[in-house]
């Protein structure tokens, strides 16, 4: 009984994580910009790109895990090797919209799958992080918004189907990857994690009020 009710906190206790970082994320996107300004506040996370890759580095020695990734998936792009001039001139031959937010930081809108070689629904905000010493590429962020509870439960399945074959079990799974899971209440949330010593993944799936079904990718470098 004792071990039950603790793997049920454990797995509420991922959910809230999982729901406060997409929102977090969220509130910097331009889309959640709007309810920063209506709450009459600003960026609390505007730093140097020095500050960015150190936060960065000190979340990856917390997170990651101990074994070496075999393959590192990162919606087509090479963590550790693509620059950002790459990843630019990717952009320009697929004639996509973006920009740089700051030093280090590049973000494209509205970006179909098929630059991506895949199929699915749009990416509305697919962000780039940078190290500021290298330009190499370290960090990926795709955000889709408002997505019925069908679009999302099966575009994440089909992430964790992919990811399932070329990494193995996920490090952390929580909440039931369904529309009906997803779609049944505010905050409702499913997600998939994997740890390894040199690369950290999230994907996930959050019911946030306002917004709709939210389906949020993360990949990152966890190399020094």
């Amino acid at each position: 009984m004792r071990l039950a009710l603790l793997k049920r906190v454990s797995i509420y206790t991922v959910c809230v994580l999982t729901v406060l970082t997409a929102i977090a994320g969220l509130l910097h996107t331009k889309a959640g910009r709007p309810l920063l300004a209506r709450w009459g506040l600003g960026c609390p996370m505007r730093a140097s790109p020095e500050a960015i890759e150190a936060a960065r580095i000190n979340s990856a020695h917390t997170l990651r895990g101990s074994e070496v990734a075999a393959l590192r998936p990162a919606l087509g792009f090479a963590l550790d090797t693509m620059t950002l001039k790459d990843v630019k001139a990717w952009a320009v031959r697929n004639q996509l919209s973006c920009e740089d937010k700051r030093v280090g930081f590049l973000q494209c809108d509205e970006v179909p799958l098929a630059a991506l070689g895949s199929h699915g629904p749009v990416i509305g905000q697919l962000q780039f992080g940078f190290s500021p010493a290298s330009e190499r590429l370290v960090n990926i962020t795709a955000w889709r918004s408002g997505l019925s509870g069908e679009v999302a439960a099966a575009q994440l399945n089909t992430v964790a189907t992919r990811m399932r074959e070329q990494l193995g079990v996920p490090t952390r799974e929580a909440g039931a990857r369904s529309a009906a899971h997803l779609a049944a209440g505010a905050m409702h949330t499913a997600i998939i994690s994997y740890r390894f010593k040199d690369y950290i993944a999230d994907v996930s799936a959050t019911n946030i009020p306002g917004r709709g079904l939210t389906l949020r990718e993360h990949y990152m470098s966890a190399r020094d």
